[in-house]
């Protein structure tokens, strides 16, 4: 079975359905909760993720009103854990794409990570249902006495699945591209290794500039 999926055709099919949703999920899912939250307001979502304590996460939540927090609560679900499988089988299938033009260990290596989007997807999937109980219970007016054991948790599944995006997946996938270029410049490939450049720079660019203003 997996056999089967590992073929360009496949691989193709799973990138289209992956920005088909990718698309659906900023467009029709989330655009109506991001304009109600504001743009310049989404960064203190990353610190919320990565709060880790009950502490960073009531100084993440503080920034918003009620009505932003009921957008934020639509922003998680339905809308960030659609747009996470999007950018999952999206990015999986460039990987994949990407490892078909490599040969021996490369490839090997290719037919691995480029399952680490889909678990970064299912990981997201596990932070979105944590800080939507986060969310939830400040709006229940439970006070901002959060369960440090769901901000932990929730800080672990943002870790490892920024780690995934940010770190696994894009060095595979610029030191693959540099190994691919060598023996396959056919005009399908190299689109290809741009679109693979350009996502993995683009998983990188968000945490790379969020993250580090939340500590």
């Amino acid at each position: 079975m997996l056999k089967r999926l590992y073929t360009n055709r496949a691989l193709v099919v799973m990138t289209v359905i992956g920005l088909a949703i990718f698309v659906f999920a900023i467009a029709v899912l989330m655009t109506p909760y991001t304009n109600v939250v504001g743009m310049d307001q989404l960064g203190a979502l990353t610190c919320l993720q990565m709060a880790g304590t009950p502490e960073r996460a009531v100084a993440a939540i503080q920034v918003y009103d009620e009505k932003q927090l009921e957008a934020i609560k639509g922003l998680l679900i339905p809308g960030d854990v659609t747009f996470a499988w999007g950018y999952g089988f999206l990015y999986a299938g460039l990987l994949g794409l990407l490892s078909l033009r490599l040969n021996g260990g490369w490839q090997k290596a290719g037919r691995i990570i480029m399952c680490a989007p889909l678990i970064a997807s299912l990981f997201d999937v596990f932070e979105d249902l944590g800080l939507y109980s986060v969310v939830g219970q400040v709006l229940a007016g439970l006070s901002l006495e959060i369960n440090p054991a769901t901000t932990a948790i929730t800080f672990a599944f943002a870790s490892l699945k920024y780690f995934l995006l940010a770190v696994v997946a894009p060095v595979f996938a610029f030191a693959g591209t540099v190994q691919a270029i060598k023996t396959d410049r056919r005009w399908t490939s190299i689109i290809v290794y741009v679109l693979v450049v350009i996502w993995s720079v683009s998983m990188v660019q968000k945490p790379l500039a969020e993250i580090p203003a939340c500590f």
